[in-house]
């Protein structure tokens, strides 16, 4: 008589190693790819799991991290990037805002000098899907 195998979940090593995979054959196109962006589902799918778990996904981000990608929540859906390029990006440096915060330690900044409701603004963006009722 055969013996059953019961199902198991992958661990977070073996995640990763699929979504690597995953993505390895999606570069086999003529246009390979530095960032991809995987539904909730999707990797819910390909890992066998009901929930990810924010733990588990920090694992998995570990791994992944050591593959040279860098996976991350973007609000309504998964993103990963290859890390290499954002070392491409522009650089951002505190030096530019000293003058509107008037202090170079930020947490002086509640004292007085700067005005957080003139720059409140910038938290709505042309994505707040959630603003339409």
């Amino acid at each position: 008589m055969k013996k059953m195998e019961l199902p198991r979940l992958l661990g977070a090593q073996e995640c990763a190693i699929v979504l690597l995979r995953l993505i390895e054959l999606r570069n086999q196109d003529p246009a390979s790819t530095t960032r991809v962006r995987l539904s909730e589902l999707t990797l819910r799918r390909l890992w066998g799991r009901q929930r990810l778990d924010r733990d588990f996904v920090d694992e998995v981000q570990e791994w992944l991290f050591r593959g040279g990608w860098t996976l991350f929540f973007a609000g309504t859906t998964y993103a990963a990037i290859r890390t290499s390029a954002v070392l491409n990006w522009s650089r951002l440096s505190s030096k530019r805002l000293l003058d509107d915060l008037g202090t170079e330690d930020v947490r002086h900044v509640q004292n007085g000098g700067f005005d957080f409701m003139k720059h409140a603004g910038l938290l709505a963006s042309d994505s707040d899907i959630y603003d339409g009722d």
